[in-house]
């Protein structure tokens, strides 16, 4: 299998990918976000006039702890002539979104998620997930309509949410759910 490496600052085929450096993040924002992006993938188009690369087969993103591994990725970035697009928060060269399809596996520390797309606003810090979500953290499962993972919060909301969570038993025995 070959693989096609983005990581940091690179120039890939005239592709300039970068991670936002943490200050052109904002204050507050967390390691996943000002971490660098690596991307690999059996096969790579680049679409220099649309700012905007397509990754197939195979596709692993890995960028700090939370790592996404999908079918298909189209990544679309900053580009010079919209000014590096500084209103919505990203440079020229810096990834703006991030579109995974098919059969999408999200992983970050012990929470693990899977959907059919998730759309991965690096500015807002955010994940979107469609298709079939759902979300494993321990003994805990949640599926719903759509998942969205807020990155810098650590939080996950549910639309349609169907839930099984489990409590500590020590919790349940102390009458802590009841409080």
């Amino acid at each position: 299998m070959k693989s096609v490496l983005v990581v940091g600052s690179c120039l890939l085929l005239g592709f300039p990918v970068q991670a936002a450096p943490a200050q052109a993040q904002g204050a507050g924002k967390n390691q996943v976000q000002s971490a660098p992006v690596d991307i690999r993938s059996d096969r790579l188009t680049v679409h220099q006039k649309e700012q905007r690369a397509v990754f197939w087969g195979n596709v692993k993103t890995v960028q700090g702890d939370l790592e996404i591994r999908c079918d298909k990725l189209t990544v679309t970035y900053a580009g010079e002539k919209d000014g590096g697009s500084k209103a919505a928060g990203a440079k020229a060269g810096e990834v703006k979104q991030m579109v995974f399809t098919g059969s999408v596996s999200i992983t970050q520390n012990n929470r693990r998620g899977h959907c059919e797309k998730a759309v991965y606003d690096r500015v807002a810090g955010r994940i979107v997930c469609t298709g079939n979500p759902w979300v494993v953290e321990g003994d805990n499962r949640i599926r719903g309509e759509r998942i969205v993972y807020l990155l810098e919060e650590d939080e996950v909301r549910v639309t349609r949410p169907q839930a099984v969570i489990r409590f500590p038993e020590e919790d349940v025995k102390k009458g802590g759910l009841n409080k």
